[in-house]
């Protein structure tokens, strides 16, 4: 697992993260929530090593984060950040075959490709330049990409190398169509029911209801509630988190509700 302890960044005199406890499991899905500013997209730099002049800290498998080798952690924990800058006329296969550059076997692992692709619903776009895409194709492009990275479970891992897998996405969804929002978020469990710890930061409160296992909701940089998936079914706490009028709050928490009950 990766355990989070006191977990702390600052930025001159202020707070950007203030004493955050966290715990992702594997098989497990969490989804991280909260307004803008609250540290969510803070906190997964900070597992994915982008930030590491933090305070406290993180635990991958029980060793700390940063002394794992940086190979060993590209095999097997993959990050999708809110936003990929690539300007260099990249067909979409050749981004997506990045996700094997760990392993070294970029050219020989097509039908690794394929599958993740395919999953992703971007096979068809494979010879399309990546910068005339759309938001939404070129986010699906990336997804695939990360999720070829840790693609198959390692059996044969020894004493002292990393066993699990870890997929940490951060509004991995935010330029979807609703379809393709579940779609994909309904990929993501696939690779939970496989043992995956998943860590998702998600705005859609609705389709976090949907989705999570469990919840953090952040708020200036603090945690604000942690639980189970019922936590968005709380019009207290939605209106605390997001500063909500107190019937929108209820409408909100009703609706969650329903998306509990559906599951």
């Amino acid at each position: 697992m990766i355990e989070i302890t006191n977990l702390a960044v600052k930025r001159g005199d202020k707070n950007i993260l203030d004493d955050i406890h966290c715990v992702i499991s594997p098989g497990k899905k969490l989804a991280i929530l909260g307004p803008n500013g609250a540290g969510k997209s803070t906190l997964l730099k900070c597992i994915s090593q982008e930030i590491d002049d933090y305070h406290g800290e993180i635990a991958l498998e029980g060793h700390a984060l940063h002394q794992w080798p940086a190979l060993q952690r590209a095999q097997h924990l993959a990050v999708m950040p809110q936003k990929v800058e690539l300007t260099f006329p990249f067909q979409a296969y050749q981004v997506v075959a990045m996700g094997r550059t760990p392993y070294g076997d970029e050219n020989q692992s097509h039908e690794l490709i394929q599958q993740a692709m395919s999953c992703t619903d971007v096979w068809h776009l494979r010879d399309r330049s990546y910068p005339l895409l759309s938001g939404g194709e070129q986010q699906r492009v990336q997804l695939a990409r990360v999720l070829l990275q840790i693609w198959q479970p390692n059996p044969d891992a020894k004493e002292g190398e990393l066993k699990q897998r870890y997929l940490l996405l951060d509004e991995c969804t935010s330029a979807l169509d609703p379809a393709h929002q579940h779609a994909i978020m309904a990929l993501a469990d696939q690779f939970a029911q496989q043992g995956v710890a998943v860590l998702a930061v998600m705005h859609d409160v609705a389709l976090a209801a949907s989705w999570a296992d469990d919840i953090l909701i952040l708020k200036n940089g603090a945690e604000l509630a942690s639980g189970g998936r019922q936590l968005l079914g709380d019009a207290d706490v939605l209106q605390q988190a997001y500063d909500l009028d107190r019937n929108l709050a209820m409408q909100y928490a009703q609706q969650n509700q329903q998306w509990l009950a559906f599951r």
